[in-house]
């Protein structure tokens, strides 16, 4: 059982209401308090609950299919998945920005000099090095650092990792 405390030691959140997610087969938060995930309206998360509502899903045995199913709803409150909404939205966005950068990096190819935005370096180093550019070739064209080539490489492993667990739940345009 989950339970939450203020600084008086009052219990603020206890677990035992139904399912917060009902069409989940055994979610872990099943048993939990809905509040632990959803604040009251008009109220933000606090970092207690984020915490404990973390702590849960990380041992829940659909964390996965529920963060994909929130990501695809684009679902803007609680915890889903054991992510914030800020999280998703994140997620989201640099999902959106892995398509873009596709698109620039075919531009980069064909020796085209698109003006490419480090928000944008991850998804279009990713996409180069699956065209079979090297590192130095990518700093190159993109007037980059060695350094930023591998960090750049490094944020977009983080994002293809979850663009394929999206596509493992969601195969078809889940976008």
């Amino acid at each position: 059982m989950i339970r939450l405390v203020d600084q008086s030691g009052r219990s603020v959140i206890e677990a035992g209401a139904p399912a917060v997610l009902p069409g989940l087969s055994a979610p872990a938060c099943r048993n939990a308090d809905p509040a632990l995930f959803f604040p009251a309206y008009g109220l933000q998360l606090s970092h207690t609950q984020i915490t404990a509502a973390k702590e849960l899903c990380g041992s829940c045995p659909v964390r996965e299919e529920c963060l994909a199913m929130a990501v695809r709803s684009d679902e803007s409150d609680g915890i889903w998945g054991g992510t914030t909404p800020l999280e998703r939205r994140r997620m989201r966005l640099q999902l959106a920005r892995m398509r873009q950068g596709a698109e620039l990096a075919r531009a980069v190819v064909s020796g085209e000099e698109p003006q490419v935005l480090p928000s944008l370096w991850p998804a279009v180093v990713h996409s180069l090095f699956r065209m079979g550019w090297n590192a130095e070739r990518i700093a190159v064209a993109l007037g980059m650092t060695s350094s930023q080539v591998q960090q750049a490489r490094a944020m977009a492993a983080r994002s293809q990792a979850f663009l394929a667990l999206m596509e493992r739940h969601y195969p078809k345009d889940w976008a």
